[in-house]
């Protein structure tokens, strides 16, 4: 076990650990730049099998993410597995020395700037043997940590329920921090048939205007057999034209998202998983907007559009057909990936995932008090502050 000069810890690179008498899978901690072409051959292979409900926890988006990322050498991927044989599972965690305002070892799950869920890509069927295996580990080699933090899970998904009923049956403390519906489409779900019907007739009537005002409107798809280079440059180019580009958060504005964001679609484009798509008005793109397909479950990723066309709500027009087309793949759902507060979008969409991020207690009955205690004073010092913060402004 190392330590790190500001307090947080890590595993040694490479560590290794079954727990003893136990018929547990292998538990390794591995660093990205560290795997072998056996690891990445078992990792696409996870892939396949797993990253349907999560296409950022696939091999070909995490690795980009990782290259790119700033912080991506501090990164370690928990991988459960059995000897010599196929990955169940692995989740990339980052070890801290505060959680929030409190100063604490924690290990908490890393996900890439724009990475929209942090559900890790394990195997559904062993998805209980994961968890076990993983917070055995964490119990006996986490150098003093009390939690695992995760955020951005889909609190419906199969890994996160087996991790909710792991932690139950061992009476181990597991606390929801925070919850958020997003706009989403599920399967099977007939509600996208009764979407508002104002919504509909005012977009409508908005794709009439723009028409009568600058020309034929048309939706085009990238052709999946061509290079996707010149939409990409014209996404960054649109996007820092607009209102992130003056604010510096548009993709272009830092190396590092740029980078991630022509990397991941490029890949994407390649390897069938990206559409990108473009709104037109008499010859002219106006919008652009890029999402994620696997097998059953689609995530939005990134949207921009011509401030000058602004009256017509482009983006919306562009979100309408995206949602048209997931309507017509029956065994398709749909993850938004938009904030809370994009009420436009919960009209078109009418339906919801949930999101959430928690709090797992780890190590020893020392740590395990530690980690209530720390619960209990975040509860509440959140109380007090609700209490003296005052009514909301007008």
């Amino acid at each position: 076990m190392t330590f790190l000069s500001h307090g947080a810890f890590r595993i040694g690179d490479g560590d290794a650990w079954a727990a003893a008498g136990a018929r547990r899978p292998l538990v390794r901690m591995l660093r990205h730049a560290d795997l072998t072409a056996g690891d990445r051959a078992c990792w696409a292979a996870l892939s396949a099998q797993a990253g349907a409900a999560n296409i950022f926890a696939q091999d070909w988006f995490m690795d980009a993410a990782l290259r790119h990322a700033g912080n991506g050498h501090d990164v370690r991927l928990a991988v459960v597995g059995h000897q010599r044989g196929p990955w169940l599972g692995v989740m990339p965690l980052v070890a801290g020395s505060r959680f929030g305002r409190w100063p604490t070892r924690i290990w908490r799950n890393w996900s890439a700037t724009n990475q929209f869920l942090g559900t890790p890509l394990v195997a559904a069927p062993s998805a209980d043997m994961f968890w076990a295996s993983l917070l055995a580990y964490l119990d006996a080699r986490a150098g003093g940590g009390i939690m695992l933090h995760f955020e951005r899970f889909d609190a419906d998904d199969p890994v996160s329920i087996a991790l909710r009923d792991r932690c139950e049956r061992e009476g181990r403390a597991l606390h929801i921090l925070h919850g958020v519906d997003r706009p989403a489409h599920r399967a099977g779900d007939d509600a996208e048939g009764r979407a508002d019907a104002k919504t509909q007739g005012r977009l409508r009537s908005l794709w009439r205007r723009l028409e009568r005002d600058h020309g034929p409107v048309a939706i085009a798809m990238a052709d999946p057999a061509r290079s996707c280079l010149p939409w990409i440059d014209a996404f960054l180019e649109m996007e820092a034209a607009g209102w992130k580009g003056r604010a510096g958060s548009a993709l272009g504005s830092h190396p590092a998202t740029e980078a991630l964001f022509r990397a991941v679609i490029e890949r994407g484009h390649a390897n069938g998983s990206a559409r990108l798509a473009s709104l037109s008005a008499g010859g002219r793109v106006i919008a652009m907007s890029s999402w994620f397909e696997s097998a059953t479950w689609g995530h939005g990723f990134k949207m921009t559009y011509d401030e000058d066309y602004r009256a017509y709500a482009p983006g919306q027009l562009l979100m309408r057909d995206v949602r048209e087309r997931i309507g017509h793949r029956p065994g398709m759902s749909f993850d938004t990936c938009v904030p809370r507060d994009a009420i436009h979008c919960h009209r078109l969409w009418r339906s919801q995932r949930t999101i959430i991020d928690g709090a797992v207690a780890i190590g020893s009955p020392w740590r395990r008090f530690r980690f209530d205690a720390l619960i209990r004073a975040r509860s509440a010092y959140a109380a007090v502050k609700t209490r003296f913060s005052g009514p909301p402004a007008a």
